[in-house]
């Protein structure tokens, strides 16, 4: 009892104290660190039983970046994932909270040189570091009906020490401005063009960037098996671009699935073909400029320039 009353009156103080990892950007974009908040969670829970200790991590972390920890966002193996982070914490804690110590440095001067090609980047939305329980690095989601940008300090420990982080940023940046012309664009094209648009922006404005800052070699690489047939992979993605299926989605985008012969995560590269291909004649501006009914029909020209695919699928 004295262990768990403890823990509450340390979880009242966080509450109280949320509003100070907030950091206001009067340039339009807001930062909220949380990383502090899921250290102080993590260090408090630590001597509790394991099913206390999830339930307290989720009285929480509730509406903590809106419902992002919530066990219904992905109620699948929700008390592992989290028993697991927590209990794996302790040995990646000096990293996670360096992420978030030196983020604004990091991302400051990757916005600066962004805007300066592409122009401001403006969120209604916050834009949250949190530990992801390794579901992310950086990306958008659905955090109580609205896209949000949310960056997982744990993962980008893990996956971008000691790299230069400003093509990944760049990326991240381009899909908060790049959200108010094409957001609820939802069929699988969509998808590949703002990915593969995004992926090509970071190229463009990073020259020297390679595939492994590009994001192209996870979980294996992804140019050289998709170069070794072009053709072959174009023409798998055309029969899916009207779909909204989500196994359809997870194969061209997701780690852990992918079609039959093909990379997993090749609807990045795929997109980023496409955006290449239309970027010949046009500015990165004018591509993001595109809205969905001007650029499908340069999507399906593009494609059809760099496959030739039978008529049942073209």
């Amino acid at each position: 009892m004295i262990r768990k009353a403890r823990f509450w009156v340390a979880a009242a103080a966080l509450l109280a104290g949320c509003t100070a990892a907030r950091a206001q950007d009067r340039e339009g974009l807001r930062l909220v660190d949380l990383t502090a908040r899921f250290d102080q969670v993590a260090t408090a829970t630590a001597a509790l039983d394991d099913a206390a200790r999830v339930a307290a991590f989720e009285q929480a972390m509730s509406g903590v970046a809106g419902n992002f920890y919530a066990r219904a966002r992905r109620p699948e193996r929700y008390t592992e994932r989290v028993l697991a982070n927590l209990k794996a914490y302790p040995e990646k804690r000096t990293a996670i909270l360096a992420v978030g110590r030196d983020f604004q440095r990091l991302m400051g001067p990757a916005r600066i040189s962004f805007e300066r090609v592409l122009g401001p980047v403006r969120s209604a939305q916050p834009v949250y570091l949190v530990h992801s329980l390794g579901e992310m690095d950086g990306g958008t989601r659905d955090i109580d009906g609205k896209d949000t940008l949310i960056f997982g300090a744990d993962v980008i420990s893990r996956i971008h020490a000691g790299t230069d982080m400003t093509p990944f940023f760049h990326h991240e940046l381009f899909h908060v401005q790049h959200e108010a012309g094409f957001g609820g664009c939802k069929p699988l094209w969509c998808s590949l063009w703002e990915e593969g648009l995004a992926t090509y922006v970071a190229g463009t404005l990073n020259p020297a960037a390679g595939d492994a800052a590009l994001l192209l070699n996870i979980p294996a690489p992804i140019r050289p098996a998709v170069d070794a047939d072009r053709t072959a992979a174009v023409c798998a993605v055309v029969p899916l671009l009207d779909s909204t299926a989500p196994d359809d989605y997870a194969s061209l985008f997701h780690g852990n699935a992918k079609l039959d012969g093909f990379p997993a995560r090749m609807g990045y590269y795929i997109g980023y073909l496409v955006a290449a291909e239309l970027g010949r004649t046009r500015s990165l501006r004018a591509l993001a400029a595109l809205r969905p009914a001007e650029a499908r029909p340069l999507i399906d020209q593009a494609l059809a320039r760099l496959a030739t695919c039978p008529k049942e699928q073209a």
